[in-house]
């Protein structure tokens, strides 16, 4: 028992970045600069943050990517710069403060030396005053199977799925795993898509990796205390995959204690809020990690390239937490909800029925049990993409635990999901009653009623009876869409979470049907 006390002891040592005395001074403020003001980048971090009693405070709101507007680098630089010296942590992500947002990272048309002063003056946060910890997470260009204006460049409306598919097969061609059928694809495909389409696309990754590069040199000289990378949709053979197989080269050779890279985008700033707040607070949390039966850990997520239960490590030392095999020590114990088979389909899909089998059943058992125990409990529902699992949010509430969990997430990706659940769990310790039942409503209103249900329903509806665009919808349409999706989603949701449902207004902040905004009236 002493030697893992003295472990312990030494690794608080170790992970702790300044002094007792600085700590003493109580300012318990965080600076937080977002991708963008999506609510999962913006909304629901500050808000899960200021729950657990942090004063974060945030650029003003015309500094920050939106759907109508790009972000501006130099105002947010100069926001950080003015306040710096009044912050315990700054928590920023580097695509906001270069190129001005996520999609502006991937559609800018910035030349290099711009690109690299911009890098450079992140470089040089810790002299603006007041050494605060400093905070950076940056992504890994996407490569989506298909997609378009305005979150990509125009051209990936006609050429999306083949640019992604040229992108497998160069990864196939790299990893010396491509067969001589698929070579004579890609010579096909290299001749087929425009040449200007192809030299566009590859002159921005290029750019946008030497500048992630930079950003690099903060971990090996102590200018950043962590920088968090993440892989922004991707698959097990991609460009994405191939970019990040050389760049994961690059990051081995630096401190594992500074650095981690993973899947996934959107989580990212709340993953490193919480590790902010367990540094401030001189904590380092105990995460058991259990997986659903089946494939379980081994699953490899749709959008992702790794295993789940790697993924998840990560996660739990990016969030300032430490994994822990021995479930007496944990603080959190984190429960995933995998597929059986380990094949995450969507959560759209028409399998997804909310049929509770006996593979639900035994995970909510488990849950159960933990909470009987005592432990704060975080499910990240990741056994569809896109959305929640039906049958399991069925059944969390048919056992009346859906309200007893430190944490619920069942969003996007199932790094976007995993992140999220764990950022909010980790914090829960340190929220009242009240808000945590919101933000965990929040989640259900969110990520099970809207995605896994409302939101396709609402397509095969209206949008696309209509000949509606998924996206850029005009203010009649949004309006139309909106009071839809709300009375939709009461309809599903009010039989289980009760009355309290009218309480929230539902909003598609960016004028499309990916994202809903949940929020309290």
């Amino acid at each position: 028992m002493k030697k893992i006390y003295f472990i312990l002891t030494l690794l608080v040592i170790y992970f702790l970045p300044f002094s007792v005395t600085e700590a003493s001074m109580g300012r318990n403020t965080l600076l937080f600069v977002p991708l963008d003001n999506r609510p999962v980048c913006l909304d629901y971090a500050v808000e899960t943050m200021k729950a657990a009693g942090w004063n974060v405070e945030t650029p003003p709101l015309e500094y920050i990517a939106g759907n109508d507007h790009s972000g501006n680098p130099d105002k947010l630089y100069e926001w950080l710069a003015a306040r710096s010296a009044t912050a315990n942590a700054i928590v920023i992500s580097s695509d906001a403060l270069i190129y001005g947002g996520l999609v502006d990272s991937r559609t800018h048309q910035l030349p290099q030396d711009i690109l690299t002063s911009r890098a450079e003056r992140l470089l040089n946060l810790k002299s603006l005053g007041g050494d605060p910890l400093v905070y950076v997470f940056t992504t890994i260009m996407r490569s989506p199977k298909a997609s378009s204006a305005p979150v990509e460049p125009a051209y990936y409306a006609e050429w999306g799925p083949k640019l992604f598919r040229m992108g497998v097969l160069e990864d196939k061609l790299d990893l010396k795993e491509i067969s001589r059928k698929e070579r004579k694809e890609l010579s096909g495909l290299k001749v087929e898509i425009p040449q200007a389409v192809q030299e566009d696309r590859a002159r921005r990754r290029s750019l946008n990796i030497a500048t992630t590069e930079l950003l690099l040199h903060g971990v090996e000289s102590g200018n950043f205390d962590y920088l968090l990378i993440g892989r922004d949709d991707t698959a097990p053979y991609s460009q994405a995959h191939k970019e990040a197989r050389k760049m994961d080269i690059l990051v081995r050779e630096l401190p594992k204690e500074k650095i981690r890279f993973f899947s996934g985008a959107d989580q990212l700033g709340l993953l490193l809020l919480s590790r902010a707040a367990s540094r401030v607070s001189y904590e380092i949390p105990m995460v058991y990690v259990d997986f659903a039966e089946g494939k379980g850990g081994e699953t490899i997520p749709a959008y992702e390239d790794d295993e789940i239960a790697f993924s998840a490590a990560e996660h739990i030392h990016a969030a300032g937490g430490w994994p822990t095999a021995n479930l007496a020590r944990a603080d959190l114990v984190l429960a995933v909800n995998t597929p059986f088979d380990g094949v995450t389909i969507e959560a759209s899909n028409p399998k997804n029925t909310g049929t509770i089998t006996e593979h639900t059943e035994k995970f909510v058992a488990d849950v159960k049990r933990y909470l009987k125990q005592g432990k704060a409990v975080a499910v990240a529902d990741i056994a569809y993409g896109n959305g929640a699992d039906n049958a399991l949010v069925r059944k969390l509430f048919e056992e009346e635990v859906a309200e007893k969990l430190a944490a619920y997430g069942g969003w996007n990706t199932a790094g976007n999901t995993l992140g999220f659940a764990l950022g909010q769990g980790l914090l829960s310790k340190s929220m009242d009653t009240a808000d945590l039942q919101s933000l965990l409503e929040i989640r259900y209103l969110d990520d099970w009623a809207y995605q896994a249900n409302v939101r396709n329903k609402t397509y095969v509806e209206l949008i696309w009876p209509n000949y509606w665009p998924n996206s850029g919808l005009n203010t009649q349409q949004v309006q139309e869409a909106e009071a839809v999706i709300t009375k939709d989603i009461l309809e599903i949701a009010e039989p289980v979470l009760g009355a309290k449902v009218s309480c929230y207004n539902f909003i598609l902040p960016w004028k499309r049907m990916f994202e809903v905004e949940v929020s309290r009236k």
